[in-house]
């Protein structure tokens, strides 16, 4: 329940989803697709035409050579002047954050269960370290924290 109210449960039940969609994106990569289905231009104009979450983190990778988050704050930002003369009394925020890591770092992270037993064998950092999940860890922390 304490999840549930900290807002973590829906966070999660997202991320799941997503997560869920990434073995057969690497599939289609795999079998050759090149191009994605809307385009990104398309969907840069979706975004900046209708995206209206009034809290946004974008969270950077220092070590991902795919990287667009400076690109996606921008667009964001953009997005947030074309909301602003709809609707000039409504607050946004866009915060972009750099951690350390690469573009899979998100999604390096052991099973929980597994995660907690191996802290409780070799500590915390060791298991973090030992079992590279270190990033996605401080990923979790800074989604928290925000």
């Amino acid at each position: 329940e304490a999840q549930s109210e900290a807002g973590i449960t829906p966070i999660l039940d997202q991320s799941l989803d997503i997560l869920e969609q990434i073995p057969s994106l690497i599939e289609e990569v795999a079998d050759g697709a090149r191009d994605f289905n809307p385009t990104p231009a398309s969907v840069k104009a979706a975004a900046r035409r209708s995206y209206r979450a009034r809290r946004t983190l974008v969270i950077e990778y220092d070590d991902d050579p795919l990287d667009e988050s400076e690109e996606l704050e921008s667009l964001l930002k953009d997005a947030e002047t074309v909301m602003r003369n709809k609707r000039p009394m409504v607050d946004f925020d866009v915060q972009r954050t750099i951690l350390k890591g690469g573009h899979a770092t998100p999604c390096i992270a052991p099973p929980l269960d597994l995660a907690s037993r191996a802290e409780d064998i070799l500590g915390d950092e060791t298991a973090k370290n030992n079992l590279l999940y270190s990033g996605a860890d401080e990923t979790a922390d800074e989604l928290v924290r925000w």
